[in-house]
């Protein structure tokens, strides 16, 4: 046992001095010891919780973000090379409706809808129709409009098999020279899987705007009949381009 220092002396100091000393409170019981530090462990475990719960709603948050990315992505991907029926859902980005480039600017038919645009493209708009759905992609490109043509004519063959031969003609808008090209015929898809699907009985109807520099290329393509369908406001689109 460890020794007691003696402190009576200070006891009699006092005593002469008229001062009263309260008797020195005994040492706590043991027993009240872990009853403090069980309380400040149900208030450790309930920070605990706290945090937990914390990390949890931020977790949530954090999933919930990645979904709506991957469907994004999905969608995207849905899209992207793909028009057949029940195919390339549609998915507003904002509700401003247009696609623009190079200080140009195309505004969406009003039963049209916009669509996420794969790698390549600044813009996508989607046709629904019960005749099967078409696609407009907007893309700027460096190629000649007459490689262009070319490579649109490669998309499509002809009933005997061969290349299908564009039709073409002119027109000015905005200042710039733009190039109507019609399409009809087998389409190659090369954005279905397993590779090339071949798309009986479709058309593509699209406008190469020429800046010199660069092209815009607009393009639909589709089932002949939605194509044809929707011939009118895509030309009045074309027709009604704005400047940014």
């Amino acid at each position: 046992m460890e020794p007691k220092a003696d402190t009576s002396y200070l006891d009699q100091l006092a005593a002469k001095q008229g001062i009263e000393i309260d008797e020195e409170p005994a040492d706590p019981d043991p027993i009240d010891e872990p009853v403090e530090l069980s309380n400040a462990s149900t208030s450790d475990e309930q920070d605990t919780q706290d945090e937990e719960r914390e990390w949890e709603a931020e977790r949530e948050s954090t999933s919930l973000l990645g979904r709506s990315r991957d469907k994004a992505k999905g969608l995207r991907d849905q899209i992207q090379g793909s028009t057949t029926a029940g195919e390339g859902l549609a998915y507003t980005l904002s509700e401003e409706e247009y696609a623009a480039s190079s200080g140009l600017r195309w505004e969406m038919p009003e039963s049209w809808r916009m669509a996420v645009p794969p790698r390549g493209r600044f813009g996508e708009m989607y046709i629904q129709n019960p005749l099967g759905n078409a696609s407009v992609a907007f893309s700027k490109e460096s190629d000649s409009v007459r490689n262009l043509i070319r490579s649109m004519q490669g998309q499509m063959i002809d009933p005997m098999g061969g290349r299908a031969k564009a039709q073409t003609s002119k027109k000015t808008v905005q200042g710039y020279e733009v190039e109507i090209v019609e399409l009809e015929g087998t389409y190659l898809d090369p954005g279905s899987k397993g590779g090339t699907k071949e798309q009986i009985f479709y058309a593509m109807h699209a406008a190469i705007f020429d800046l010199g520099d660069s092209r815009i290329v607009i393009k639909m393509w589709g089932p002949q009949d939605t194509v044809n369908q929707s011939t009118r406001l895509f030309d009045k689109m074309i027709d009604e381009t704005s400047k940014q």
